[in-house]
Order: structure tokens, then sequence, then C-alpha cells
């Protein structure tokens, strides 16, 4: 059951990635077909200068403040799910926040190929972190449950 869940977050999280004009807050744009933007490559996203490594504009609407939060839960229950399903050994917590970044990095980069979505360097960075804080208070919680 806790790789099925995994799989089907990694797979919402694509889909989302994949819908070309998403509003987190229209209902109506959630289902839509992939459209590629045109002239777009990996190196053109990736190179030093590019749109990827701006700062996400901040707007303190309720899409922007809606699309954050989604962020923060969505790559938190990821991270989560990497460590349900990794072999409890030393080193768990961190392997399952790395694989949290790689696959926050690939999403980002998968929505820089998308037409009216970005693809930005400072989301891989916040879901990162939503995961490691994440792996954090499980971290702490268990201390707790051994401690008593």
């Amino acid at each position: 059951m806790r790789k099925r869940l995994l799989i089907l977050l990694m797979l919402s999280i694509f889909y989302t990635s994949n819908t070309p004009g998403l509003r987190v807050t229209e209902p109506a744009t959630w289902i839509s077909l992939p459209a590629l933007k045109e002239d777009v490559s990996l190196f053109s996203i990736l190179e030093p200068g590019s749109r990827f490594y701006n700062p996400v504009e901040l707007e303190l609407d309720l899409e922007f403040l809606a699309r954050k939060l989604v962020h923060l839960i969505s790559f938190g229950l990821l991270a989560f799910l990497f460590y349900c399903n990794l072999r409890d050994r030393r080193g768990r917590y961190m392997l399952a926040g790395l694989l949290t970044a790689i696959f926050a990095f690939t999403d980002e980069v998968h929505q820089a190929f998308i037409l009216n979505r970005d693809g930005r360097l400072t989301d891989v960075i916040l879901d990162t972190v939503s995961g490691v804080v994440v792996m954090l208070i499980l971290y702490r919680i268990k201390q707790m449950k051994r401690d008593d």
C-alpha cells in the first residue's frame, strides 16, 4: 500500500506539472491536455541566466498562496512516503530528503517545458525544505518515543 501511495502522489505531481495554465483556485483549469513550449531544450532551461534561476515573484494573492501551500503539503508528504518505503537503516531520513530534492528538481525542469508554466529553482528549494522539515519532525517524534 505504501508503494502505491508514493507512486500515486508522484503521478499526481507529474500530472499537475504537465497541465498548462493550471490555477489552483480555479478547478476548471485542473484538467487540460499537455502542451509543450516551442524551442525549449534542457540546455536552454538550465543555462546560466535562464528564467529557471530567477526568484519566484512574490504575489500575496490567493492563487500564489494556494500554489505554495500545495507545494509544501505535496513535497512534505512525498518525503514522508519516501521515508516509509525505505528500509529502516542508518541514513534513511537523509535519503528520503535527497529523493525528495531530486524529484523536486526534475519536476521543476519538467514544468519549464510546459506552455504557460515555469520551472524555478526557488520552488525546488521550497519543496526540498518542506521535505527536510517533515524528516526533522519525524526524527524528533521517534527520538521522543525512544526516550519514553
